[in-house]
């Protein structure tokens, strides 16, 4: 592995590769990727290549059986150890075909998905910044106060996008889609914070009855 390439985090790569950090430390732990597609020193981090692999692994499923996927991911092993994202959608356009008596396989949408979404990833962590000076170092949506995990932590209880607009009128639909985007790919450390609109903000809670029967 050249000194110069990409590592993802667990995290990142599972943003990436769409598919659970679960699936991510699978990949490692059950040899599903070969050697020198990620590296364990400082933490789990792995190349474009293993994403590509893990995003095949993963989506492949229904259609081929385990032995089947590692046999495809080692067939293109070679031409996946170097492949870079900021290329991926040349390399896509190559053959990427491999087919043997009774089936057959496309790699490149695996590799046009996987280069969108880092595209997405780089685009969310340009739209972050951190600062002690600001909320204690929190990440926040570049240019304003706001925690990008309070947005997604709002999303993830059932806030609908135009509630959180309107909590935080400063931001735009772009900035919250991103902001979601970055606190996927780099999660908090320590107990999740829930939900955390702006003071002021109502908030309606719903509570379903059973109703007793009568008798």
């Amino acid at each position: 592995m050249g000194e110069a390439a990409i590592l993802l985090r667990s995290p990142q790569a599972a943003f990436v590769s769409g598919t659970a950090v679960k699936a991510v430390d699978r990949a490692i732990d059950e040899h599903v990727l070969p050697e020198g597609f990620y590296v364990l020193d400082g933490g789990r981090r792995l190349t474009p290549g293993a994403c590509v692999m893990i995003a095949f692994y993963h989506g492949a499923a229904d259609t081929f059986t385990p032995g089947q996927r590692k046999h495809i991911i080692t067939h293109f092993e070679g031409r996946l150890r170097h492949i870079a994202f900021d290329r991926c959608k040349v390399i896509a356009g190559e053959d990427w075909k491999l087919g043997e008596q009774y089936w057959s396989v496309d790699l490149a949408p695996f590799i046009e998905r996987t280069a969108c979404s880092y595209e997405r990833l780089r685009e969310a962590e340009a739209a972050v910044s951190r600062s002690e000076d600001v909320m204690g170092g929190a990440d926040v949506v570049r240019g304003t106060r706001v925690p990008v995990h309070d947005i997604a932590a709002s999303v993830a209880v059932g806030e609908p996008i135009d509630r959180i607009r309107d909590a935080y009128p400063s931001l735009t639909d772009r900035q919250i889609q991103l902001a979601i985007v970055y606190a996927a790919a780099h999660p908090p450390r320590g107990r999740p914070r829930g939900t955390a609109l702006p003071a002021g903000t109502e908030h309606v809670a719903r509570k379903i009855m059973q109703r007793k029967s009568a008798g």
